[in-house]
């Protein structure tokens, strides 16, 4: 992974430039938090050290990170907006200014909801395999990368931001399988409580479903969406349908099928974070009281706990994952 050997190679310069000083000790743990849709007013667009709309249930803790608001107008712009504030352009330039390994900085990615659709397309439509951008990892909490049934529905009476958050704008506004080596883990909520959902959200019959999912009908439909994106949406999957579960390109899982290249879940897998270069072996969530089901990989929460979660999962995670 591209991540991974810059890494190594900024690691080993700075053994040879100061021996003793650690990879850890010597970077600079940049944490960028970047918000869903948003109708705030007088909102304020760019980057912030303070969570200015009051967006996010609490700042991470970090150990010796420093943690930034990125704010965008997720409500008069698209997420694939060139131009500020849009997601894209506001996105790019606070990567650029944080995220810069020739600065000895590394970015950890907070993103909740459309705000994983806007930080997903500035990926994909970056050059981040040949320039000295850093991200050491991408939680994506609720995501609406895959769009929402919701806007299909209601986006005549909606306003700009809606009509990039259709299924079909979402899913042809850039290449999904394109993360260029960053992986992107999900917190997928199944907790959901909008009272038109199983006329909304696709459903799915027969056996072995996931119980935290709304049953719909006589028939025991289970429809399962957080209250504004189902899990083919937040999960990472490759098309529009009726999951119950999330899967994991990542190693050792191989679910080409059904999901996108470098998707994954929080956190149960091998995969390891750039700093040390060995297997890891995490077994996450780390954090109580995320409802978390370990059979479906997802979580008994709605729309927002989905944001609750990854902040009380970075808080809690170990040093070497999210120091």
């Amino acid at each position: 992974m591209r991540a991974l050997a810059i890494a190594t190679l900024c690691a080993a310069l700075g053994w040879l430039i100061s021996p003793g000083v650690s990879q850890a000790q010597s970077m600079t743990h940049n944490i960028l938090l970047i918000h869903g849709r948003s109708d705030s007013t007088n909102e304020q667009f760019g980057v912030f050290t303070t969570d200015q709309h009051q967006y996010w249930s609490g700042s991470p803790v970090t150990a010796d990170g420093h943690v930034y608001f990125v704010q965008w107008d997720a409500w008069n712009r698209k997420f694939d907006d060139t131009t500020c504030p849009g997601g894209q352009c506001i996105i790019q330039n606070a990567v650029n200014s944080l995220c810069d390994a020739n600065n000895n900085q590394e970015c950890w990615i907070i993103c909740h909801s459309v705000g994983c659709s806007a930080f997903e397309n500035y990926l994909a439509k970056s050059d981040y395999c040949c320039n000295s951008i850093l991200i050491a990892h991408v939680m994506a909490a609720s995501s609406a990368a895959g769009g929402s049934e919701l806007a299909n529905t209601f986006t005549w009476v909606g306003h700009t931001i809606d009509h990039s958050l259709t299924t079909d704008y979402s899913r042809g506004a850039y290449d999904h399988n394109n993360m260029q080596g960053v992986v992107v883990r999900g917190f997928a909520g199944t907790l959901n409580t909008v009272v038109p959902a199983c006329l909304l959200f696709p459903t799915q019959t027969g056996s072995g479903l996931n119980p935290d999912c709304k049953v719909c009908g006589r028939n025991g439909e289970h429809q399962c969406a957080d209250g504004a994106v189902a899990l083919h949406s937040t999960c990472g999957h490759n098309r529009v349908g009726s999951f119950q579960d999330c899967n994991s390109t990542l190693a050792p899982h191989t679910d080409t099928a059904g999901t996108y290249s470098f998707h994954g879940w929080w956190i149960t897998d091998n995969e390891c974070n750039a700093q040390s270069g060995t297997g890891c072996n995490w077994s996450g969530p780390f954090s109580s009281g995320t409802n978390w089901n370990a059979s479906f990989k997802t979580y008994k929460v709605d729309h927002d706990g989905g944001a609750r979660n990854a902040i009380a999962e970075y808080t809690a995670a170990p040093y070497a994952l999210c120091p």
